[in-house]
């Protein structure tokens, strides 16, 4: 027998080992960079806290919103720089009748007196200076005002955002329910399909009428049509989600992934409404609302006060030679209004009325807060007894679809009752998803309700 040298074996044991080694490593991939990779979920797959995050970033109502939240800020500003003082350059050209003095005639009038120059071309400039002492307390007022007005925007950004999560909700879940109807409607063409190919073979075998087949593909038929109006639902949800979203481009493909269903925990009515008063930020912007028609009434009520102004000015005035001759002034200057034809009278009424229009936002507020709980909470116990009772009936429709397609294999049932059957079967799991929605869908109504803010 003819023995191998031994380089040669040498390269077959490294050719050996070489080959444990890459099996080794293979296997080590497999094992955990494989299941991390598994464990992933599709890129374009959201949660929906993901959803949500990604919409409040790139929903265009919600930056809208927040422009008008800055927007307030620059408002507050221009109230605070009223009661700043007010520092003008300014510069003119007169052409008088009558020649007229450059500056002031002063001391004692004789042939020695220092006349200023006369022109009819006079030219001046200098700087006013201007700050307001009193107003009637307006000028508070007014930065008051600026302020309410900026949380005002703040809690109607809040509103909006509160709007925003719960249409995501609701448009999320009925997605979610869209999906699982889809997936019963899918089962159903395929085990009508099933039944038609059983009927077909039974046709043959001259143990059926025709009848039978015909009724076969008309409901298969059905559930086809069936399947296609779910999917279609499905899609249009979904470009309404990325609607919501504030996605852009419309040819992007995106995916829920499932998450766990809402606990059934229902705190009692009561509480519910307690909790909405103290935090729905509708209300305390409304509340705010009040506080701003307050103040615009003492706003117009202080224009009846005189306004206090201490003034100020250097200017220097020449005539065609350019040769100015300067001159200052400061002091104080005193408004005092006398008759204004009722306009002030106008103006305090005009705000009254406005003040009692909020007052009757807020009444109304309460009433559609108090009627939006008890919604709520009566779509959530109505939602879970109708689970319970689509749970029994699945149940009872799969155990009457295992027993009709069972006794038309042995011949003692018809095509119609399988049909009927699977039918029953279909719309039990319609009614189930539906009511799983509208629990979920209730309850981020609930959440919106009392002005739950958990973003």
């Amino acid at each position: 027998m003819k023995q191998a040298c031994p380089g040669t074996l040498r390269k077959k044991r490294m050719r050996y080992a070489y080959g444990i080694m890459c099996l080794a490593f293979i296997v080590y991939l497999s094992l955990f960079c494989g299941s991390s990779f598994a464990e992933e979920p599709a890129p374009n797959a959201y949660t929906l806290d993901s959803i949500i995050r990604y919409a409040l970033r790139n929903n265009p109502r919600i930056r809208m919103s927040g422009k008008d939240i800055e927007a307030e800020v620059y408002g507050l500003d221009a109230a605070k720089a009223e009661r700043m003082p007010k520092l003008d350059l300014g510069s003119g050209a007169f052409r008088y009748r009558y020649p007229t003095p450059l500056t002031p005639i002063y001391g004692p009038l004789g042939p020695d007196a220092d006349l200023p120059d006369f022109e009819r071309n006079v030219y001046d400039t200098g700087l006013s200076f201007r700050l307001p002492l009193f107003k009637g307390g307006r000028l508070y007022r007014g930065v008051r005002i600026a302020e309410m007005k900026k949380a005002v925007a703040e809690d109607t950004y809040t509103v909006n955002k509160q709007e925003l999560v719960y249409n995501l909700s609701s448009v999320y879940y009925k997605i979610a329910q869209l999906e699982k109807l889809l997936t019963a409607n899918e089962a159903s063409v395929r085990q009508l399909e099933t039944h038609k190919k059983n009927v077909e073979l039974f046709l043959k075998a001259g143990t059926v009428p025709s009848l039978d087949l015909l009724k076969a593909e008309v409901e298969l038929s059905h559930a086809r049509e069936n399947r296609l109006l779910v999917k279609n639902s499905l899609d249009s949800a979904y470009e309404l989600l990325k609607t919501l979203m504030g996605i852009d481009d419309m040819e992007r493909t995106i995916s829920i992934a499932h998450g766990t269903p809402s606990p059934d925990i229902l705190p009692a009515v009561e509480d519910s409404i307690g909790k909405a008063f103290a935090q729905r930020p509708d209300y305390k912007a409304v509340e705010k609302k009040k506080i701003i028609g307050e103040e615009r009434i003492k706003v117009a009520q202080g224009k009846r006060f005189p306004d206090i102004y201490a003034t100020g000015e250097y200017t220097g005035r020449a005539g065609d030679r350019l040769a100015f001759k300067e001159n200052w002034n400061v002091g104080v200057r005193l408004i005092v209004p006398v008759f204004d034809g009722g306009l002030i009278r106008s103006e305090i009424d005009k705000e009254r009325n406005e003040l009692e229009k909020v007052r009757e936002e807020e009444r109304m507020l309460r009433l559609t807060i108090i009627r939006e709980i008890r919604d709520a909470h009566l779509n959530i116990a109505n939602a879970k007894e109708r689970i319970e009772v689509t749970e029994k009936a699945i149940a009872s429709a799969q155990e009457n679809l295992r027993v009709e397609l069972l006794k038309y294999d042995t011949g003692a049932g018809t095509s119609t009752d399988v049909i009927d059957a699977r039918t029953a079967l279909l719309r039990a799991e319609t009614e189930y998803y539906q009511a799983i929605y509208d629990k979920e869908a209730a309850f981020a109504y609930l959440r919106k309700a009392v002005g739950e803010d958990n973003y």
